[in-house]
């Protein structure tokens, strides 16, 4: 990775032993972003996958030789593997519940939005949908029972952050109110984007919080409420190397049967 220009800036390694894939901060990128990708699969031929949206870097390897492994010698790495994904598992969850007692108490404690706030002027958010916490607009992150997990932390400069450990699968914030069957209803990823597609359509709109979310997100709400009619909203960064938000809409939309709709680019 680091021969390729991804270098990250925090410890990875343990995240990596999940076998999922990983998100985080590397070398060059600006502040709050999580360019740096990277996956990796510990079986009888040991493969991965890294890159980092920024460059444009997307490389998989793999080890192709026999690795000489007896039988046994396989079978004791199967019990250890799955013994190590169990403890991931149970770290996470535990991991996962502590976030959303944080999140439940902090959300409660939390004020009223100063209606001052740059962030909430700036994407002229309705200030009722949200609560401060030490100059941070809070955003709460529930599942499809409409339980809190986690929240979304907002500083006036637009970084975000969710709590450390916490989950954010599935989750989403939904704005406007769900009258009756056969609604359009808008899923995209950021508040703000939505918050405006809300302004301007009068349509019920969907958070999911990032590309990677919008089709769990989308998959959930089309499995409760396949009566209604989605259109899911995707950002277009057609200005970098892989435009991987775009990519993300329009697989949801296809997985779901649902429309989708990008921001109209004004000529230079």
């Amino acid at each position: 990775m680091e021969m390729e220009g991804v270098k990250p800036t925090e410890p990875i390694a343990q995240r990596l032993a999940s076998g999922e894939l990983i998100r985080f901060h590397c070398d060059g990128d600006g502040k709050g972003r999580q360019n740096g990708w990277a996956t990796l699969y510990l079986d009888d031929r040991p493969a991965g996958a890294f890159g980092n949206y920024r460059l444009g870097i997307s490389r998989k390897w793999r080890i192709d030789r026999d690795l000489s492994l007896t039988p046994e010698e396989k079978r004791q790495l199967q019990v250890e593997w799955a013994a190590a994904k169990l403890r991931r598992q149970e770290e996470r969850e535990r991991s996962e519940s502590e976030a959303a007692q944080d999140a439940r108490e902090l959300w409660r404690r939390a004020g009223p939005v100063g209606l001052d706030h740059v962030y909430l002027l700036k994407k002229r958010l309705d200030p009722f949908l949200f609560r401060q916490d030490a100059g941070k607009l809070l955003v709460p992150m529930y599942d499809g029972a409409g339980s809190l997990w986690n929240l979304q932390r907002i500083s006036g400069d637009g970084t975000k952050r969710f709590l450390r450990g916490g989950k954010t699968d599935g989750l989403f914030f939904l704005m406007g109110e769900l009258s009756r069957q056969g609604e359009t209803v808008g899923i995209g990823e950021g508040v703000a984007t939505m918050a405006a597609v809300c302004r301007a359509t009068g349509y019920p709109c969907i958070a999911a919080f990032s590309a990677k979310n919008i089709a769990a997100v989308a998959r959930l709400w089309n499995n409760a409420r396949p009566d209604l009619n989605y259109i899911i909203c995707g950002d277009d960064d057609s200005h970098l190397p892989t435009n991987i938000d775009k990519e993300a809409a329009e697989a949801a939309a296809l997985e779901i049967g649902a429309k989708v709709a990008f921001p109209l680019r004004r000529a230079a």
